[in-house]
């Protein structure tokens, strides 16, 4: 089975969606200063809230631009006859392989930021569980659906002569 490597643009839509929450933490950190400053809190406070703050915010954006370059780097995916295989995480690493024959839902997922970058998720339905093949291009996904389609159809088939 020959692993692939996920799209660039996937790199950008990573790097989007953690500057978005890194914005949010930043935004609620400015929030809390400026009421301690319309308060007019003493100057110990002020020190202790923006030590508080400055540290957490200086440690967030180093994740920020640091994990979605190794997410990215770590991440590889894979399809053939017999299964799907996905290998993920940067502290944390993970190997996912989903059996084709117990595949029961294929999904391609898209949000606003995907749409446009052009790419989409799916999520692969089992008995057990679901899993999710986080981004690909959706010409990627198409493919991946409509190949592991095509090869559930051919079993089902080989199950229907086997029964006869």
């Amino acid at each position: 089975m020959q692993m692939n490597r996920l799209n660039k643009r996937v790199l950008k839509l990573w790097y989007i969606r953690a500057a978005i929450g890194a914005l949010a933490l930043v935004g609620l950190a400015v929030g809390i200063l400026v009421i301690l400053l319309a308060t007019e809190a003493s100057g110990a406070v002020m020190l202790a809230a923006s030590i508080g703050a400055g540290v957490p915010i200086l440690l967030l954006l180093c994740v920020t631009l640091i994990m979605p370059a190794l997410q990215y780097k770590m991440y590889t995916w894979g399809y053939d006859d017999m299964r799907i295989a996905v290998k993920q995480g940067v502290i944390f690493r993970r190997r996912v392989v989903i059996p084709v024959c117990q595949i029961q839902d294929l999904h391609r997922t898209q949000g606003p930021l995907m749409m446009l970058l052009g790419l989409s998720g799916v999520t692969i339905s089992t008995a057990g569980s679901n899993f999710d093949i986080s981004t690909l291009t959706t010409e990627e996904a198409d493919q991946l659906i409509d190949a592991l389609e095509q090869n559930l159809e051919a079993r089902v088939e080989e199950w229907k002569h086997e029964e006869i």
